[in-house]
Formats: structure tokens, sequence, C-alpha cells
């Protein structure tokens, strides 16, 4: 696991959060930008034309010349990383990846939309309690027992190995075939992992106890549905973000999006967001304005905390 430690760490690597990366750059501070792997709204806008003084553009073009600006600055870095925990409000913040730790006096939430919620039944619920974002983080705790990993890229199969490593008994489910996956899956089938393709997840079910106890599967070509008993499902696909700051303290709306005041602050002391992530109008332009925002505010909190 890599260790950074920096004054402003900003989630996300969109128009919100190069903006405020910017912003903070400016001032000097030393920020992490996280990108995660879901492409911002903006990559995939084909065509921008509101923009000021950038007409006829495509998302992809105007995405670059933000995340090119925002790492212009020598105390601003890029890396890449979805958060799968948070701890926050106790001093010094702590954000965990699948590869990183970083701690950082500030945050600044700018994540987009993304995914607003469970993607399989019964996930959300089951976050602790045998759902699991991260192998390196929980695996030693399923030695010697079932566990299944759901994905279908490199990373998928660097935790599986990992986790056969750590002795479990893996299991791999993938909605993709078995020559659509990397080529590093030789490496797996070399372990005698069981590989499970073109498959689904429906479900998470737990026991009596509260605890994970089953999942319902779905093969996509015959659509034949099996339950499987397990002691941990690792998931690889996805990362439902607004679960993960529910559970970190963070208040929401009724909608899923993260609450803030006019200065963006959310109810934790330090802890900021902007762009798509806090609703409104959905536009480039507002979260660029939003992330300057936050992006000042963050830098004065730190400032206050540090009595420069």
């Amino acid at each position: 696991m890599e260790e950074y430690k920096c004054e402003v760490l900003i989630i996300g690597a969109g128009p919100a959060g190069c903006a405020a990366g910017i912003y903070c750059g400016r001032a000097g501070r030393d920020t992490i930008i996280l990108k995660g792997k879901t492409p911002s709204a903006l990559e995939l806008a084909k065509e921008i034309d509101n923009f000021p003084g950038l007409p006829n553009t495509t998302g992809k073009k105007l995405l670059e010349k933000f995340q090119n600006h925002a790492n212009s600055y020598n105390n601003v870095k890029i890396i890449d990383g979805d958060v799968i925990s948070l701890m926050l409000g106790m001093g010094m913040n702590m954000v965990s990846t699948r590869t990183a730790n970083i701690m950082a006096d500030s945050i600044i939430i700018a994540t987009g939309r993304g995914l607003r919620g469970e993607v399989i039944k019964g996930e959300s619920k089951l976050v602790g309690y045998g759902v699991s974002y991260c192998a390196l983080c929980d695996g030693p705790l399923y030695k010697e027992k079932d566990v299944y990993i759901y994905g279908n890229d490199e990373e998928m199969i660097e935790d599986a190995l990992v986790l056969n490593q750590m002795g479990c008994k893996v299991h791999i489910i993938s909605n993709k075939s078995i020559g659509e996956l990397p080529d590093e899956i030789h490496e797996v089938k070399d372990k005698n992992i069981e590989i499970i393709d073109k498959t689904e997840i429906l479900e998470v079910k737990e026991g009596s106890d509260g605890i994970i106890e089953k999942i319902i599967i779905k093969n996509i070509d015959t659509e034949e549905i099996k339950e499987l008993d397990l002691s941990c499902l690792f998931i690889i696909s996805h990362v439902p973000s607004n679960t993960i700051f529910k559970k970190a303290g963070i208040e929401l709306d009724d909608k899923g999006n993260i609450k803030v005041n006019e200065e963006l602050e959310t109810n934790i002391e330090g802890i900021f967001a902007a762009g798509d992530v806090i609703g409104g109008l959905f536009q480039v332009v507002v979260a660029v304005a939003e992330g300057a925002k936050a992006g000042i505010n963050a830098n004065k909190f730190v400032r206050q905390k540090k009595k420069e």
C-alpha cells in the first residue's frame, strides 16, 4: 500500500475537481487529485458548445485541458484510484483506495453523479458484513473460506491472486466471457481458481445473523439462476460512492446528493463538495465555478487550521 499525506485531497478529476485543484495549486497547497475509474460525464460528452471561450469542442478535449492545467502545478499530483473507505472528522482525515492510504487536512468531494447507489440488490446493507471493495484490506479475515470476486479487468485478476495467496478459497464471477478478459487470466487458471464467466450477480442475501450468506447469480446466455453460499463477496467492478460517503457520516439529501451550505461545506468540518455530486443544474460551467469556490474555501480552512 502506498502512503500519501497532503494538505488538500480532491476526490474526482472532472471539471469541479480540476478547478478546485487549480485554485489549490495557485495557493501553494500540497494537493492530490484522485482520479477514479468511472469516466467523468464531461469525458463522455460528444459535443460541448456552451463553455465560454471554447465553442465547438468535445467533452474529452475540454477535460484534457482541465486536467493538464491542474497537473501543471508542481504541488498538485493526480493519482488513479477509487475510494473504498473514509475516516473523517478526526483531526487528520484518511481516505483509502485499493492500493493507497491518503491523509489530508481538508477534502473536496467532486465525484460527479457517478454510481448513485447499489448495483447489486442488498449490497449496501452488507458492506462490512461480507461485502467488501478491497481484497488487500479484508482478505486476511477470510482465510480458508469461500470468497467470490466480481469484476472483469486486470484489477480483478490481481485481487484474485492476492486472495489466493492469503489462503482464501477464491472463485471469480465476471459478466464477460473468458476470452474477453485480460491476458493475465491465465495466471488465475494456473492457480486452479474457478472462473464463472458470462454471469451477473443479481442479489446479495444475508443470514439470520445479519452477515452475508448467499448470492444469486444469472447466466447471461442461458438466463439460468443459481444460489451460491459464501463468506465474502469482493466487488471490483464498481464502488457506489454515495453509500461510502453516507457510512463516513456525510449527510445526503433524499436524492442521494451530498448536502452542502453556501460555502460548499458538508456537515463535517473541513470536508467540502462541489459539482454534480451536490445536485443542481449539471452544467460544466457550474461545476467549474463550484470547484473554484470549494478550492478557495478548503485553502482558507487549511490556513486557519495551521494559523498561517
